[in-house]
C-alpha cells in the first residue's frame, strides 16, 4: 500500500476492514479466506454456493418435479454490465466504471458464469478506484440525496439509519447489527480525518462498494456442511431474479416482497417476471445480454469486412443490423409470440440503408429506431434471414457455409459437431488460393470435401449452411456469385431430410426437438449463472413439461416463469469445500 498517500491508505484500511467483516461469516457456502486484497477475491472457481430443495411458499414450482436438483452453483460476482447497471440503478450515477480496462471472462458464451469471475490484485484496485469515483459523483446527485440523505446529524440514529438503507440497496438484504457498527466505524475514521458528515459519509459509502457483499452475490445456508435442501430467502431469490432479467439489484418493490416473504409465493413471482419484463429501462438489458450474447447481436457491430469486397458496409449498417437483432428478439419477448416461429416469422426491422440492403421501400423516416415491416413476396425470413446473423456466420470477404452451418448445430440445436483435426486447409487451397469473394463457394467446398479428412465433419454441418448461400457474407440476396455462376441452395441432411433454401430449412429447424430445448437450456444457463450439465437434465425435462404443456403457447415469458418457478432457481443447498 505504500503506492498511495497516507489519507489513501486509511480509507483502504476502512475498506477493507469492512470486506474482512463480510467475509467473516462461515455461513456462505463456498468460505472464502485469506488476504482479502489476493486470494479471498480471486480464489478458484471451486469457491461456491449453489442448491436445490423444496419451494418456497406454495412449493409447486409451477407444476414441476420437487426432487429435480439444481446442481452446483458458484459464488456469484457481478460481471462488468452487472456493475454497471447496478450502480446506476441504486446510486442513480451515469459513470460507467467498468469500462473497457476491465477484463471480460466467459464461458459457454457467457460473461455472467460464476465459475469464470475471478478477481486479482489489480481488479480488486480497479473496484476500489471506482467506489471512490463513485463517492465523489453521487452526493451531488439531487435522486441520489433524496433517496439516502435523509437526515444530516452526526448522531448515531441518523448514521445508522443511512447507513442500514444504503446497505439494503447495495447489499441486497438488511445489514445485521454488527455490520452497521462497522461501517458506522468507518463514518467514525473519516470524522477523525477531518471530514463532515456528508465526507464522512463518502468514506461508508466507499467502503460499501469495495466490499465483498457488494461485489459478490451472496447465499448462505444454515449448514454449510449439509446437502438439505431449503429454499432461498426471500433478499436471495429477488436478487436472482432481478440480476436474471435487469442485470441488476432489486427495486424497492423487489426489497418490499423480500421483506414480507411474499415474493416465495408463485403468483408473486409471476407477476413480477411480468412487471421486469415491461421495465422500458432496465428489461432492454436481458434482451442485451441474454440474447446479444447467445445468439451474437453483441459481436455484430464490431464483425470484420473486407471494404473492397462489400462497399455498402458501414459502421451505421452495421449498427442497424445490431438493433434490428435486438428489435426482432424483444418482439417475440413482447407479443408472447409462440418461439417455434422463431425461424419462420415473416418479419424485418430497418432503417433506410437496411432497407436498401434488404431489397425493400425505405420505410418513413423515424425518430424511435428502425421500423417493423413484413414482406411476403421475397425469400428472406425469420432469424435466419436477419443480415446481422448472416453476416456474423460469413469471413471478411465471403459466405461461409461451415461457419453458418456449424453455427446453427451450436447455437440453435444444442449440437457440438467434432472440432476439425489439426493441419486442415482452407477451402481456398482446393480452389488454388483463389480469392472466393470472387467465385462459386460452394463449389469449392465441395471439392474441399472430397479430402477424407475433412468429409467426415464437412457433412455433418455443411448442409445447414448451405441453404443460406442465396444470401452473400452481409446479408444482401443473390442469385448467383460474383462470377455469375447460379447459387444452388439446395441440400440434404444428415438423416437424408432433403431442402432447398432459408423456408425449408427454417422450417425443418423449427420441427426439430432439439431447437425448443436449446432456447431453454442456454436460458437456465444465463439465468442461473452456471452451465447446464447432464445432471441437471431432470430439472430441464420438467421445465419443458411445464412450457411445452400443449395447451399455452410456448413464447418466451412463459418459458422465463417455468424457469423460475422450478426448485433450481428457487432452492438450495450447502456445498462445503472438500
Amino acid at each position: 500500500m505504500t503506492r498511495w498517500r497516507s489519507r489513501h491508505a486509511v480509507e483502504l484500511g476502512v475498506a477493507v476492514g469492512a470486506l474482512s467483516l463480510a467475509l467473516g461469516s462461515t455461513a456462505c457456502t463456498g468460505v472464502l479466506d485469506g488476504d482479502p486484497m489476493n486470494s479471498v477475491m480471486s480464489g478458484p472457481p471451486g469457491s461456491t454456493s449453489g442448491g436445490s430443495g423444496n419451494t418456497g411458499g406454495s412449493g409447486s414450482s409451477g407444476g414441476a418435479s420437487a426432487q429435480a436438483a439444481p446442481g452446483f452453483k458458484a459464488i456469484h460476482r457481478l460481471n462488468n454490465s452487472e456493475y454497471n447497471a447496478t450502480v446506476a440503478d441504486v446510486l442513480k450515477t451515469k459513470l460507467q466504471p467498468a469500462n473497457g480496462s476491465w477484463r471480460v471472462y466467459e464461458l459457454n458464451g457467457f460473461d455472467n458464469m460464476a465459475d469464470v469471475q475471478l478477481v486479482d490484485t489489480d481488479q480488486y484496485q480497479r473496484y476500489f478506484d471506482a467506489a471512490g469515483s463513485l463517492a465523489d459523483d453521487v452526493f451531488a446527485i439531487p435522486d441520489f440525496r433524496a433517496a439516502f440523505l435523509t437526515c444530516t446529524t452526526p448522531d448515531d440514529a441518523c448514521v445508522k439509519g443511512l447507513i442500514g438503507n444504503l446497505g439494503l440497496h447495495l447489499f441486497r438484504r438488511p445489514l445485521k447489527p454488527a455490520e452497521v457498527d462497522n461501517y458506522k466505524a468507518v463514518y467514525t475514521a473519516g470524522q477523525g480525518q477531518g471530514y463532515d458528515h456528508e465526507g464522512s459519509l463518502k468514506h461508508v459509502l466507499r467502503a460499501l462498494l469495495s466490499s465483498s457483499e457488494f461485489l459478490y452475490r451472496m447465499e448462505f445456508d444454515p449448514n454449510p456442511a449439509s446437502a438439505d435442501k431449503h429454499p432461498l430467502n426471500g433478499y436471495e431469490l429477488a436478487t436472482r431474479l432481478s440480476y436474471f432479467l435487469w442485470s441488476s439489484a432489486p427495486d424497492d418493490a423487489l426489497l418490499a416482497a423480500a421483506a414480507d416473504n411474499s415474493i416465495s409465493q408463485d403468483a408473486t413471482i409471476k407477476s413480477t417476471v411480468d412487471r421486469l419484463l415491461k421495465d422500458p429501462a432496465r428489461a432492454p438489458r436481458f434482451v442485451q445480454n441474454f440474447y446479444g450474447q447467445w445468439l451474437g447481436g453483441r459481436r455484430v457491430a464490431e464483425h470484420a469486412v473486407a471494404p473492397d469486397v462489400y462497399k455498402s458496409w458501414t459502421p451505421d449498417l452495421a449498427n442497424a443490423l445490431a438493433e434490428e437483432m435486438y428489435d426482432y428478439f424483444a418482439d417475440f419477448l413482447n407479443t408472447d409470440r409462440s418461439w417455434l416461429e422463431f425461424l419462420t416469422a415473416d418479419e424485418n426491422f430497418v432503417n433506410g440503408p437496411l432497407a436498401t440492403l434488404y431489397g425493400l421501400p425505405a420505410p418513413a423516416a423515424s425518430s424511435t429506431g428502425l421500423t417493423k415491416v413484413t414482406n411476403t413476396t421475397d425469400a428472406r425470413k425469420g432469424f435466419l434471414g436477419l443480415g446481422g446473423f448472416l453476416a456474423q456466420s460469413s469471413l471478411d470477404r465471403r459466405t461461409s457455409p461451415t461457419l453458418r452451418g456449424r453455427w446453427i448445430m451450436i447455437n440453435l440445436l444444442c449440437t457440438h459437431p467434432p472440432s476439425p483435426p489439426q493441419n486442415v486447409p482452407k477451402i481456398e487451397t482446393a480452389a488454388g488460393m483463389t480469392d472466393l469473394s470472387k467465385g462459386n463457394v460452394r463449389a469449392i467446398l465441395e471439392k474441399h470435401r472430397t479430402d477424407p479428412n475433412c468429409a467426415n465433419c464437412h457433412k455433418l454441418f455443411d448442409p445447414y449452411g448451405l441453404p443460406l448461400e442465396q444470401f452473400d457474407g452481409i446479408g444482401a440476396y443473390r442469385t448467383t456469385y460474383a462470377d455469375g455462376s447460379p447459387v444452388d441452395p439446395s441440400t440434404t441432411l444428415a438423416d437424408g431430410t432433403n431442402l432447398k433454401g432459408l423456408d425449408e430449412l427454417a422450417s425443418s429447424l423449427s420441427a426439430d426437438p432439439r431447437f425448443k430445448q436449446c432456447v431453454a437450456d442456454n436460458m437456465f444457463g444465463y439465468g442461473l449463472g452456471r452451465l447446464a450439465t447432464d445432471a441437471d437434465r431432470p430439472a430441464l425435462d420438467d421445465i419443458q413439461k411445464v412450457w411445452n404443456n400443449g395447451t399455452e403457447v410456448p413464447s418466451l415469458r412463459r418459458l422465463i416463469q417455468a424457469i423460475v418457478l422450478a426448485p433450481s432457481f428457487r432452492t438450495r443447498s450447502g456445498q462445503a469445500a472438500p
